[in-house]
């Protein structure tokens, strides 16, 4: 806890909102599970150096501080700024590692970006051996943020289990990447205990749209299963336990249109989800296929997706509604596969390149590879939304404190 002692400018009590992780001059909430770079003078509020009311309440309303009396949140659209910045951090550790759990997934989405870690070899490898290998390179990465995906965390969930526990046992804030489906109310309790954000995919309101675009795997799952239902059940437990929940939708050409966004919209603001974030298809993976092209999202989508956060600005729809810059910044994730290796993005050849860590001195292995093979600019561009366009006071509707 932090007072900022100068009354003669505040009045307010000021603390660092519950789980908010800071690294220099970025912050990173996991309710709302999204990062922000502070300029100096709300970097110097966290510092305990000055505050002042303005400043103060803006940090509040985003989430980043808790304030005696109570600021209310405030939903947001995309921006990622607060105050006034030339530039980005400089980033050289890493913001976010993605772990694998699992090699296993139950669907087949047509865009899938992580294919190349998901084919039978590393199936058919993934064993306790795999595992203590993902462990010990998670633990051993810097991040401030550890991903917990896949493939499907739900399709094994005793390796999931083990992975959230060492991710938050290291400091990191966690987050489950899930399409829900499988048995989601089995790790309920964990998600609770270690105050897990989960994001769930769902890419439209149409039942017959999200299941052509994600569908089932009939190695997995029986024919039929739909992927639209279990993501819309998955998001309700979630919510109704407590657990920080948000939607996240792959926008391609079939998908992007602004009356199937907008239903979209509506569709998960009924499930009670206060954040939402889109990602425009990337020609990388399984999206990559020449033989794919038509899914790749038409010219202008951006324009569309731009409409979609005006009107629901202008509706004062209580939401943060977010576009990730994944278009503008191809080789910037670190990710470790099923196996335990350390995984970058191979833009030249298409799919990733892995590495095989140390037993000792893994840490210093890690920031090796992401130095050397990560774009370090287009890493902080990806978590910071690639935009140096600041937040703006009160954009939004009042949101519920959760």
């Amino acid at each position: 806890m932090f007072a900022v002692s100068e009354r003669r400018r505040t009045s307010q009590v000021v603390r660092l909102a519950p789980g908010v992780r800071v690294r220099g001059s970025i912050a990173y909430v996991p309710r709302r599970d999204h990062f922000f770079a502070l300029d100096a003078r709300h970097e110097a509020v966290l510092r305990r150096r000055t505050g002042d009311d303005e400043a103060i309440r803006t940090l509040a309303e985003l989430g980043i501080c808790d304030t005696e009396p109570a600021t209310p949140r405030r939903a947001f659209f995309g921006r990622s700024v607060v105050g006034h910045l030339a530039a980005l951090p400089a980033v050289t550790e890493p913001l976010v590692v993605n772990c694998f759990s699992t090699a296993f997934c139950p669907l087949r989405c047509r865009y899938c970006h992580a294919d190349d870690l998901m084919t039978p070899g590393y199936r058919e490898r993934e064993d306790d051996r795999g595992l203590d290998r993902v462990l010990r390179v998670a633990g051993a990465t810097p991040a401030m943020v550890g991903v917990v995906t896949g493939g499907e965390p739900l399709a094994r969930a005793e390796r999931t289990e083990r992975l959230v526990e060492r991710l938050a046992a290291t400091g990191k804030a966690v987050v489950l990447d899930t399409s829900g489906v499988g048995d989601f109310s089995r790790i309920v309790p964990l998600l609770q205990r270690h105050h897990v954000h989960v994001r769930v995919s769902l890419d439209s309101a149409d039942q017959a749209v999200n299941d052509a675009l994600r569908p089932a795997n009939r190695q997995f799952v029986p024919p039929g299963t739909s992927s639209a239902v279990y993501a819309r059940d998955a998001i309700r437990r979630a919510v109704r336990a407590g657990v920080p929940c948000s939607v996240q939708t792959v926008v391609t050409r079939r998908n992007g249109d602004l009356p199937g966004l907008l239903a979209l919209r509506d569709q998960v603001a009924d499930l009670g989800v206060t954040t939402w974030v889109l990602h425009v298809v990337v020609p990388v993976g399984k999206a990559a296929d020449p033989r794919r092209a038509d899914l790749l999202a038409p010219e202008g989508v951006h324009g569309v997706v731009e409409e979609l956060v005006r009107r629901s600005a202008a509706d004062g729809v209580a939401m943060d509604i977010r576009l990730t810059s994944t278009h503008r910044a191809p080789n910037s994730t670190l990710l470790i596969s099923a196996d335990g290796e350390l995984a970058v993005e191979d833009v030249i050849n298409g799919g990733k390149r892995t590495f095989r860590l140390p037993r000792v001195g893994a840490r210093a292995a890690v920031l090796r590879h992401f130095r050397e093979h990560v774009d370090l600019t287009g890493h902080a561009s990806r978590y910071l939304n690639g935009s140096l366009a600041p937040f703006e006071n009160a954009t939004g509707a009042t949101l519920p404190r959760g």
